[in-house]
Formats: structure tokens, C-alpha cells, sequence
């Protein structure tokens, strides 16, 4: 994807959302954990103003907004479209929705008919993965069937080019990046926390958590607190190799306890 003017890095963060709260109990399939209050968003969003406003990372990269905070979601929740959707508009910004083709419309997820709305309303609809498996547990001819088949289901379904991908859960092999070029996606946003830097394929994103108040997110936006989140990934990269996957979600669950509705 080339950029009419260069988009501005440096300091600049992407901010990787998941679903949001609001009165009353939150859908099923949600992790409360990372759910953030409706309220809290629409705090983020004017903290946001003062730099550069929100931007999807396919409007940042096209060079639509360069000197915004890119602003991501994955899983698609239902909450994407009736809450950060409304509080997205007023406050002028856009977002990436990364969403899962077998999950969309099913309980507590967005439908297409939705998706569709928010790519009418300016939002960017893309890939993560086709059911939510992590990339790291398929095999290399399912993760390319994977990339291809949630790619086209997606372009088929909104009309729009899909060309960006969030593996679940953060977990990718070494190679998914060449992967992904070859399956016609230009940029891999991953969950790594990181500053932008304009022209590479692998994008970091901070991950915001229902805790984040704004003291922490204008750390970030600072270019302060950066250095703290890498180094909690990088315990915790360590903590899910030694572990795998199931044994460190068994793990997380335990001390996190109940972490998803209608679970």
C-alpha cells in the first residue's frame, strides 16, 4: 500500500481495542478484562483530540490522517458497532475492526449487515483470521487457506479491499508476515506494544485494557509507559512459551478468574 504523503511515526502509537461496556451486562463472548467502559472510550477519544485525533491504520497508512493515533479492534464484538461506532463519529475518528467471518452474526458478534454500515460510515473492516484459531496451532497449508479464505469472505461481504491482518491473540509464527504478502495482505498488526515506524509490513499495537485510565493512555501518547508495557510482554512471552497456549490460558484464567460473559 503506497501513501499519498508519508504517514508520521516516531512516537506515534496504535491503540488495539476489543469491545466495550455499557449499562447492564455485557453480550456473551466478551473478555471483560480487555471490555472497556463505554465511558472510559469516550474519555480516550477526547484525550485524543489533543494528538492528531483517532485514525484507522488503512486510512494512517494511505495518508489520509499522518499525524493521528491509530485506532484498532479485533474480534468484532456487537459493542463495536453500538457503541464505539456512535462515540467514533462524534468525535470525528475512524478505526480498524479486525473481525473473524465464522463469527460474525453469531451471539454477541456484529452481523455483516452491520460490518457493512460501519465501512459505509467511513470504518475499516479486516481480517483476523477465519475462526479465531490461533495461527501458531495451524499447520502451514491451513494458516494460507486461513489467510486466502477470511480475506475473500471479507471483501465479498463488504464490498471493500481487505488488506490488513491481526492474528488472534497475538500469537504468529516467524514467517507470517511473508505469509500474509503472499495472501495480498500489505500490513500485519500484531500485539506487540512498540512505536510506529512508517514503511515496514509489521506493525506494534498497545493492547488497552478496561483499566486504562488516562493518566496511563496520555503516558503512552507521551512516548512515556512504552518501555514499561515491553517489558510486561516480554514476561509474558516467556510465561506462554514455557507454558503453551492451554496451559497459559488455564493460567490466566485462574488468576484472572471469570473473565468472559455468559461463560
Amino acid at each position: 500500500m503506497t501513501s499519498a504523503s508519508p504517514p508520521t511515526a516516531g512516537r506515534r502509537v496504535a491503540l488495539m481495542y476489543h469491545a466495550l461496556t455499557g449499562p447492564g451486562s455485557p453480550p456473551a463472548g466478551q473478555d471483560l478484562h480487555y471490555s472497556v467502559p463505554a465511558p472510559r472510550f469516550d474519555a480516550h477519544l477526547r484525550l485524543l483530540a489533543a494528538h492528531g485525533g483517532g485514525s484507522s491504520a488503512r486510512d494512517w497508512l494511505g495518508g489520509a490522517r499522518p499525524g493521528a493515533i491509530v485506532l484498532t479492534f479485533d474480534d468484532g464484538h456487537l459493542s463495536n458497532y453500538a457503541l464505539a461506532l456512535p462515540s467514533l463519529l462524534e468525535h470525528g475518528a475512524s478505526a480498524d475492526f479486525f473481525v473473524n467471518p465464522a463469527r460474525v452474526g453469531t451471539d454477541g458478534f456484529a452481523d455483516w449487515a452491520q460490518l457493512r454500515e460501519m465501512a459505509r460510515l467511513g470504518m475499516s473492516i479486516q481480517s483476523h483470521g477465519w475462526d479465531h484459531r490461533y495461527f501458531t496451532a495451524l499447520s502451514p497449508a491451513e494458516l494460507r487457506e486461513d489467510l486466502h479464505r477470511s480475506r475473500a469472505s471479507i471483501e465479498d461481504a463488504i464490498g471493500q479491499p481487505v488488506r490488513l491482518l491481526a492474528p488472534p491473540g497475538g500469537r504468529m509464527p516467524a514467517d507470517l508476515p511473508a505469509l500474509a504478502a503472499e495472501a495480498g495482505y500489505s500490513h500485519v498488526l500484531n500485539s506487540q506494544p512498540g512505536f510506529l515506524s512508517a514503511g515496514v509490513a509489521l506493525l506494534p499495537r498497545m493492547a488497552v485494557t478496561a483499566q486504562l485510565d488516562e493518566d496511563g493512555l496520555r503516558a503512552w501518547l507521551d512516548g512515556r509507559g512504552v518501555a514499561r508495557a515491553q517489558l510486561r510482554y516480554a514476561v509474558l512471552g516467556l510465561a506462554k512459551r514455557a507454558l503453551g497456549d492451554r496451559a497459559y490460558e488455564r493460567a490466566r484464567a485462574r488468576l484472572l478468574g471469570p473473565q468472559r460473559s455468559g461463560a
